[in-house]
């Protein structure tokens, strides 16, 4: 819980009830903004086409959209402890 506060992280988390303005799809990860690694179940993929970019960009600033930060993110992360412990 502790990195949630640090300044140079941002951490969100799309809950379940999240209203979704895009399909979640393939985990991918920015570097740079010159490249994107996406995960796929057989491959991993390098993206470093400018227009591609472009897509991740606005797909990434979708997902932003409905993630919680901040507060909201930690108090989501409590509750789901929670639940885990009370399961385990």
């Amino acid at each position: 819980m502790a990195v949630t506060t640090l300044p140079r992280l941002s951490l969100g988390i799309i809950p379940r009830t999240a209203k979704q303005k895009i399909w979640t799809g393939n985990p991918f990860s920015f570097f740079d903004d010159s490249l994107v690694i996406v995960e796929t179940s057989s491959a991993e993929l390098s993206v470093t086409q400018p227009r591609e970019l472009k897509l991740y960009s606005r797909a990434f600033t979708m997902l932003q959209q409905s993630a919680v930060y901040g507060p909201d993110v930690r108090a989501l992360i409590s509750t789901a402890l929670a639940e885990w412990e009370r399961a385990g």
